[in-house]
């Protein structure tokens, strides 16, 4: 992949994820106008009113998702601006965890959608899609980790294709669990513990493969690199795994963080 391409990519995805963005939002307060203040969400138990800091609440999940609506445009955009003369093929694969951010924002109109009408396929939809793009996320950060060197650039387009086509592939085989709908309006899954559990090897793996770059190629920079990835990737995972208003909060705190140290330090490695 040319810089010139990539730079075109990143250019068309930035735009892609702010009109999506807008229109989330737009269609998300049309939704909530029709809804009566202290309204509880059929067969989910769910309150509009009460918020609390320590419980679940759905306006953590609306928070989370108006956090990525800002978060995914004003990081694509910033990585266009920032390193558009940068040759760095951990960008495209950073512009790929941006789209697997994404389908979170389904998760603020599965009850919307549902507590009056009994919509299995579009549960069906939301819980492959979400599956699709956190599975996307955690391993295109994994493969920027084994695929950081200057040398390997060429091989970016080709494993683009390749992480699209798994990361598809999967959500279409993972048997969907349209009854199971958790706190954080997450559809359940099949192999859930074991699909959690993998995503946190790989995010440790993507950890010590940085460091393991770090000792090969005698660079801390690549060891600052793995540490701000590694908060980026926790941070999501706090984000889209918690209803708890606090522990929301901190999960994005992590990725704003991680986002602003592993992009910096990405532009020093390749400076």
């Amino acid at each position: 992949m040319t810089l010139k391409t990539r730079n075109r990519y990143t250019l068309i995805f930035s735009t892609f994820f702010l009109f999506i963005s807008v229109l989330v939002a737009i269609y998300f307060l049309y939704k909530m106008n029709s809804l009566t203040n202290g309204d509880s969400f059929l067969n989910y138990g769910i309150s509009l009113d009460k918020p609390s800091l320590i419980e679940p609440h759905y306006i953590t999940v609306v928070l989370a998702s108006l956090f990525l609506a800002l978060y995914i445009p004003a990081v694509s955009f910033y990585i266009y601006a920032r390193f558009e003369k940068t040759p760095s093929s951990e960008v495209a694969y950073l512009v790929l965890f941006l789209l697997g951010c994404a389908p979170e924002f389904v998760r603020l109109f599965i009850p919307l959608e549902t507590m009056k009408n009994n919509l299995p396929s579009f549960l069906v939809i939301a819980g492959r899609a979400l599956f699709w793009g956190r599975t996307l996320s955690i391993v295109s950060l994994f493969t920027a980790s084994i695929f950081s060197s200057k040398s390997k650039g060429l091989e970016t387009e080709q494993n683009i294709v390749v992480l699209l086509v798994f990361s598809l592939a999967l959500a279409n085989i993972v048997p969907v669990n349209t009854t199971k709908i958790t706190s954080t309006f997450s559809i359940g899954i099949g192999w859930n513990n074991f699909v959690n559990f993998t995503y946190i090897v790989t995010i440790i793996l993507t950890a010590a493969s940085y460091a393991v770059n770090a000792k090969l190629n005698e660079n801390p920079l690549y060891l600052r690199l793995g540490l701000g990835i590694f908060c980026m990737e926790v941070g999501y995972y706090i984000l889209n795994a918690s209803a708890v208003l606090i522990v929301s909060a901190i999960g994005a705190l992590l990725l704003t963080v991680g986002t602003q140290r592993a992009l910096s330090t990405l532009h020093k490695l390749y400076a």
